[in-house]
């Protein structure tokens, strides 16, 4: 009995370790938060995908609340305006939606970062006659050959690892019990 609970333990163990591991590799609703800030009434947090930020698709969310209260700000026009620091000439304009966003509360705009390096990322937001900007910059590394299976790989291994071990003490303790009967008069 004693056996088949380590055995036991151990798939409970893999499979609570693989359920973690998973929902670790998920993203969060507007991916990685690079900055919070005040943009005139307004107060802008903005979120990039993926992560590390690399050449090629991306998406960039942000969320717009009122400064003093702290309400959502659903009808706001958001334009992004990015513009390379490394190299003269790249600028792109980009206009966030509702749709292109993941949650409600949020807007976005999907698109392919041309080039790797630092990017200076201004956002717009106007409402009615309000009108707000804030700026930040963004590292975009090169485009690499990213798999979620470096991001899980490590995961089974150790599973993987837990069980031969495990097998290993279930048969070194059944070795000792069969010597210990035979040495018995």
């Amino acid at each position: 009995m004693r056996q088949n609970l380590g055995l036991q333990s151990a798939r409970v163990f893999l499979l609570v370790v693989g359920v973690l591991a998973y929902a670790n590799a998920a993203v969060a609703d507007g991916g990685r938060l690079r900055f919070r800030r005040e943009a005139g009434p307004f107060v802008v947090t903005f979120f990039t995908t993926p992560d590390p930020l690399s050449r090629g698709p991306a998406d960039f969310s942000v969320a717009v609340q009122r400064l003093g209260t702290r309400g959502v700000v659903e009808d706001a026009h958001v334009e992004f305006i990015l513009t390379s620091v490394n190299s003269r000439g790249k600028r792109l304009v980009l206009h966030a939606s509702h749709a292109a966003a993941t949650s409600k509360w949020l807007q976005a705009s999907n698109f392919s970062i041309p080039a790797q390096g630092l990017w200076h990322v201004t956002i717009r937001v106007r409402c009615g006659r309000q009108v707000g900007q804030c700026s930040g910059k963004v590292d975009v590394r090169a485009a690499g050959p990213r798999s979620l299976v470096w991001d899980v790989l490590p995961v089974p291994l150790a599973g993987l690892l837990l069980l031969v071990h495990l097998n290993r003490k279930q048969k070194y303790s059944r070795e000792c019990r069969s010597r210990r009967t035979a040495a018995d008069p």
